[in-house]
This record gives structure tokens, C-alpha cells and sequence, in this order.
């Protein structure tokens, strides 16, 4: 397949490059490289014979000169921060909806596939945190018997209080973020396209994405950034919950082999919206996260409490995984241990390039 990645000098644009031209794939890069780091897959990305493009998606005419022979784009880029866009929120909207759209028509003019990176933020804070929930030593979790005398047989749609939110639960509300609303219309925007055009789209619904060549950082790429504070013993932060609240984490290992098979059914899965993440088997607080990595440094650092949650924040946000499992035959095979294993190897591989970036 011949495959074009926006936003494919990043962390999961770069490895998903890199996966895909291992196997067989003509894969072509463009960034805008505007996120600090995402430079230095440059080198890397040029070993391995992908052709790199410097282009923006918010310009149409930076796509204009691209081949017009992709069977399918990856479309990866955003400004990924959920906090960030309160002090700017256009720059979110131009970003993460505009250029998807610019993106969009690209793929209906050329007739390629589209196989969109969206995520959990789509759901509202107001309706991911009404469930009732007990307060654990290290995490939060549903309050079953509450959930049922509460809801009964009457749960809302796509709420599972064992395995958690399908794309079937509801996007209305407020309570997005601004990054949330700008993916759920980027979201709409490929399911409408699909339908109104025919472009074969995918929407994947993602939860926490980790793995080795993150540059996290405590707003966004926490599970990668909590092994780089602990290496380099620099402070963490829990803010709202007692750094007990819950996310399903997936790797990107298990990201890469589901958009591949993704790209190779494509025609089959067009028009799908998928929750994805590790589900509720591969899922950490905060805290556990903190109690893992004292475990392999063998050591502690500093943290910092913010009794207040961020805005729009989801107390307990575990993916439903089971229709994409049922669509697609994937299942995610990384856990939380070897995960973050990898990521510290990494870590410790790239010493020094990562405590320029962070020190």
C-alpha cells in the first residue's frame, strides 16, 4: 500500500512509519515540526528510505504538490494537549479541524482512504464522571452496586461498568475541552465525508497512547513522562483525585499492528468509529504509575497535589474494546509492565538526548 502519514515526524506518526515500511509499505512523511523533538526522527526516518515532506495540513496548497496515488492516509497530527487550548482555543480549531478537513479533501480528490487519530476527550466530563465511584488506596473504580440500584437495566447507551465506554455513548454536552471539540467535529467531519462523499474513513476513538521515543510531559504523554521524572528525578504533579484517577494506557506497538490491519481492510471497516485503548486490563492510575516506577528505580521523587481536577478531565475512562476486537480480530498484547520496560530502556538509551530536552 502506498501510505501518506500527516503529523508523521511525531511520536506515533514516526513509529507508525517505521512499522509500516518494515512490512512491506511505501510510506511518505509530512510534518510541519512544529513539536519540539519530533525533529529528531528526521535522520531516522531517512535511514529507513520513507521520503519526508515539510508541509503543514493547515495549508491546502502544502498538499497540493504531494503524490496523488495513496491508497490510504494516516492522519496523526494535532496540537494533542488538553489544556492548552483554553488559552488559545483557535489554535486548537485551525489544527486539529481545519486541517483535518483541508486533509479530507485531499483524500475525496485523490480517492484515497482516511484512518483518523481521535480520542477520548470526544465524551464530556459531565457524562463520563455521573457514575458513582469508590475511593480505592491507589484508584478510583465504579461503584457497581450503586451503578445498578441507580440505572438498573436502563444504563445509557455504551456504558459497560466493567468494561467501560463504547463509541455508541454519547458525545452531547459541554464539558469537552477545547481539544475534545475540536476532535469530536474533526471526528463528525469523517463520518460525514464518509457518508456524503464516500470516503472510506476510520475513526479511532484512542485512550492514553505510551511507548518508547515519547516525549511526554505531565499535560500529555504522561505514562512515558513518568518514567523519564523518575530517571532523571524531577518532580510529578497529581492534579484533582489524589492522583488516583484511571486511564486504559496502549502502546504502540498495539497501535501500529490495528491501523495496519486497519489499512488492509480498509474497504471492509469504512465508515467504523472504534474506542481503542488497553481497555480495562491494561489500564494505571496515577498512582500506581508513581508505586510502578519506585518498583523499577528503586527509588522516589517529589509530587505535587492540586486538589482541583483540570477542566473537563474524566475521573475514570477505561475503553470498551470490544467491538473493535469483534471488527478487526486485535487485541492489544502489551501490558503496563512490559510497556513501561520498554520505555525505560529508552529512557536509559537516550540519557542524553533526553536531559537536553528536560534539564
Amino acid at each position: 500500500m502506498k501510505v501518506l502519514i500527516t503529523g508523521g515526524a511525531g511520536f506515533v506518526g514516526a513509529n507508525l512509519a517505521f512499522y509500516l515500511t518494515e512490512r512491506g509499505h511505501q510510506v511518505t512523511v509530512l510534518d510541519n515540526l512544529v513539536r519540539r523533538g519530533s525533529e529528531l526522527n528526521l535522520p531516522r526516518l531517512k535511514a529507513k528510505g520513507i521520503r519526508f515532506v515539510h508541509g503543514d495540513v493547515r495549508c491546502a496548497e502544502d498538499l497540493v504538490g504531494l503524490p496523488q496515488d495513496f491508497d490510504v492516509i494516516c492522519e496523526t497530527c494535532a496540537q494533542p494537549s488538553a489544556i492548552d487550548g483554553y488559552g488559545n482555543p483557535l489554535f486548537d480549531i485551525n489544527n486539529n479541524t481545519l486541517g483535518l478537513l483541508n486533509v479530507l479533501e485531499f483524500a475525496r480528490r485523490i480517492g484515497a482512504g482516511l484512518i483518523f487519530w481521535s480520542t477520548n476527550k470526544t465524551y464530556a466530563g459531565v457524562h463520563i464522571n455521573q457514575f458513582p465511584m469508590i475511593e480505592g488506596d491507589l484508584r478510583w473504580t465504579w461503584d457497581q452496586e450503586a451503578i445498578a440500584a441507580q440505572w438498573g437495566d436502563n444504563l445509557p447507551a455504551g456504558f459497560d461498568p466493567v468494561e467501560g465506554f463504547s463509541a455508541a455513548f454519547t458525545v452531547d454536552g459541554k464539558d469537552h475541552s477545547i481539544y475534545g471539540l475540536s476532535k469530536i467535529m474533526s471526528d463528525l467531519a469523517c463520518q460525514e465525508w464518509y457518508d456524503a462523499f464516500g470516503v472510506r474513513t476510520i475513526v479511532n476513538r484512542f485512550s492514553c497512547l505510551a511507548g518508547e521515543g515519547q516525549f511526554g510531559k505531565s499535560a500529555q504523554g504522561w505514562v512515558a513522562w513518568w518514567a523519564i521524572a523518575f530517571h532523571f528525578g524531577l518532580p510529578l504533579k497529581y492534579i484533582g483525585w489524589e492522583g488516583k484517577q484511571v486511564r486504559d494506557a496502549l502502546f504502540i506497538e498495539d497501535i501500529c499492528r490495528l491501523v495496519e490491519i486497519e489499512i488492509n481492510q480498509l474497504d471492509k471497516l469504512a465508515g467504523s468509529v472504534f474506542n481503542v485503548g488497553g481497555g480495562k486490563d491494561i489500564s494505571l492510575s496515577l498512582r500506581e504509575a508513581t508505586a510502578l516506577m519506585e518498583r523499577k528505580f528503586g527509588t522516589t521523587v517529589p509530587v505535587v497535589y492540586e486538589e482541583d481536577p483540570r477542566k473537563a478531565d474524566h475521573c475514570i475512562y477505561l475503553s470498551d474494546i470490544r467491538p473493535v476486537t469483534a471488527a478487526t480480530g486485535w487485541a492489544p498484547k502489551v501490558s503496563v509492565e512490559e510497556g513501561y520496560d520498554r520505555i525505560i530502556a529508552w529512557v536509559k538509551d537516550n540519557e542524553d538526548l533526553l536531559r537536553a530536552l528536560y534539564l
